[in-house]
């Protein structure tokens, strides 16, 4: 072995090493992301982000979650991953949803116990209709029929499911389908630049009526400009998070200033329904102007 194949090895080495430490040691901190319901202006649920310790090469979440799965301990990881977001919001969330990651490949692993869940809310006290699984749609999912089961053992005891990455990753719309979730989370790659991509617009106007018609809620990930937030808006999202909004923290971050003024604004520029008599003349208005005008009889003819 050469210089360069040991330097390679003993850093391999020192990675297991840090690795393992953090899995016994539970060295794992919990960042929470709120997910904000546009029209209230409030934080409807919060999703918990894992970090390793802050020095560590694993202090990135891009890079520890990768590496348990390479090593074969993806299971182990997301266990305590977990039982940290559990104790970190134990009496916080309210009336609150907490989203928390799964990846689909742990329902493959000999060590998956999908008991571990319910055992750990139960002692820190927080209600499965409380929790959100994140099924990440970076991987592919092979035996839809046996993750449908696991998903439906999850449901059965109050939980919800949501797909994550949407439109980043495999068979999105088959995921979909197949797991009828009651969130779809769409990822940052169609988010990006939405107010100016037209094809993204589009994509993401597709998603839009598909969730309509499964009839399950949309939730824009990573908005990180008021333009984007315009936009997902304007697409009739109800929910969303991204730096924009608020970025990750513990303790848990409120939202910026600039998206509750840009909410506000949105809100107030929305307008109201207004009930008139067929009788009555409907004037339209903007700035002031009069644009328009018509009886609402004849509008009412043109309907008919």
């Amino acid at each position: 072995m050469n210089n360069d194949q040991t330097a390679l090895s003993d850093k391999g080495a020192s990675l297991k090493e840090q690795f393992m430490t953090i899995l016994e040691k539970k060295q794992l901190t919990i960042h929470f992301q709120p997910i904000v319901h546009f029209h209230s202006q409030q934080t409807y649920g919060f999703e918990a982000l894992s970090r390793g310790p802050h020095e560590s090469p694993f202090y990135s979440p891009s890079l520890l979650f990768p590496y348990a799965e390479r090593e074969g301990l993806l299971y182990a990881l997301e266990k305590i991953a977990r039982e940290r977001a559990f104790a970190e919001s134990k009496g916080i969330l309210n009336d609150k949803k907490l989203f928390i990651n799964l990846n689909s490949q742990v329902m493959y692993d000999h060590q998956f116990n999908p008991g571990h869940t319910i055992s750990l809310l139960n002692h820190y006290g927080i209600s499965p209709d409380h929790v959100v699984f994140e099924i990440t749609e970076r991987n592919a999912i092979h035996d839809f029929a046996a993750f449908r089961n696991v998903l439906n053992h999850y449901r059965e005891q109050g939980f919800q499911i949501a797909i994550d990455d949407a439109g980043a990753g495999y068979s999105s719309l088959q995921s979909i389908s197949e797991l009828m979730p009651d969130y779809i989370k769409v990822d940052r790659s169609l988010i990006s630049g939405v107010d100016h991509n037209e094809v993204k617009f589009h994509i993401l106007e597709a998603f839009v009526m598909f969730a309509k018609k499964m009839k399950c809620e949309i939730i824009a990930e990573g908005i990180e400009t008021e333009a984007e937030l315009q936009r997902v808006i304007d697409l009739g999202i109800t929910y969303g998070q991204g730096f924009f909004i608020a970025k990750p923290n513990n303790p848990i971050p409120t939202i910026t200033e600039s998206a509750q003024k840009c909410l506000a604004t949105f809100e107030q520029r929305k307008g109201r329904s207004v009930t008139i008599d067929v009788a009555d003349e409907i004037i339209i208005v903007q700035n002031g102007t009069v644009l328009k005008r018509q009886h609402a009889r004849e509008l009412l003819g043109k309907i008919v």
